[in-house]
């Protein structure tokens, strides 16, 4: 049997060690958090992370710089790096899902697409060469809502406003029709220094539309 004295003095040294114990383990995490890269105002892009053009690797190391500045660049069409050199296979796909809303800035030739608020970016190869970006607003909308965000956007990416048009009416056949989970319609440019395609999908149950943006080489 321990000693009513010695109970004691365990019950007082012993949450003060724990207690030191969790102090010391919150001062580590501390420093190792503020010497880390993640702490860095302006952190160095390392090879893996930035593309020999500039381009946003496209890996988890690149995503990861990408979250951290609030930028992803990527150049797509003949002027671009090939899919290795991006750090993609030569037919494959990557996804990201970025930590916050990014910027993304598209190179298609000599046009720049400069695009906010991007909440996902897919990157499509195909026979070594980046077939396809698409990038994914950071909104859940209403089909309104969506139309009104690609009409937004349709000086800069180079759409006619006239084909949102009707927009309305192929949604309205589409719920009269009562077929299908779901209804996706587009508006493409192809003047420019790329492909560059808007993308609403409609879900029958929910209402919700996400709204994407698809940039292909141009023809």
């Amino acid at each position: 049997m321990v000693p009513i004295s010695r109970k004691q003095s365990l019950l007082t040294w012993l949450p003060a060690t724990i207690l030191l114990l969790v102090i010391a383990g919150v001062v580590f995490g501390t420093v190792a958090v503020q010497n880390s890269w993640w702490a860095e105002d302006a952190p160095e892009a390392s090879a893996d992370q930035k593309a020999s053009d500039g381009s946003t690797m496209l890996t988890d190391a690149g995503f990861d710089y990408a979250n951290v500045e609030g930028i992803v660049r990527v150049r797509i069409g003949d002027s671009g790096l090939s899919a290795r050199e991006l750090g993609l296979p030569e037919d494959g796909e990557k996804t990201a899902e970025f930590r916050r809303p990014v910027r993304a800035v598209i190179a298609g030739r000599d046009d720049v697409y400069v695009v906010d608020d991007i909440a996902t970016l897919t990157a499509r190869s195909e026979d070594d060469r980046l077939a396809s970006v698409t990038l994914r607003f950071d909104v859940v909308s209403t089909w309104s809502d969506g139309v009104d965000l690609l009409r937004r956007h349709a000086e800069k990416l180079g759409w006619d406003p006239a084909q949102l048009d009707g927009l309305d009416e192929q949604l309205a056949e589409f719920n009269r029709d009562g077929e299908g989970d779901s209804f996706t319609a587009t508006i493409t440019s192809d003047d420019g220094g790329a492909t560059v395609t808007g993308v609403l999908v409609f879900d029958r149950a929910s209402g919700i539309t996400p709204v994407f943006v698809e940039f292909t080489p141009a023809p």
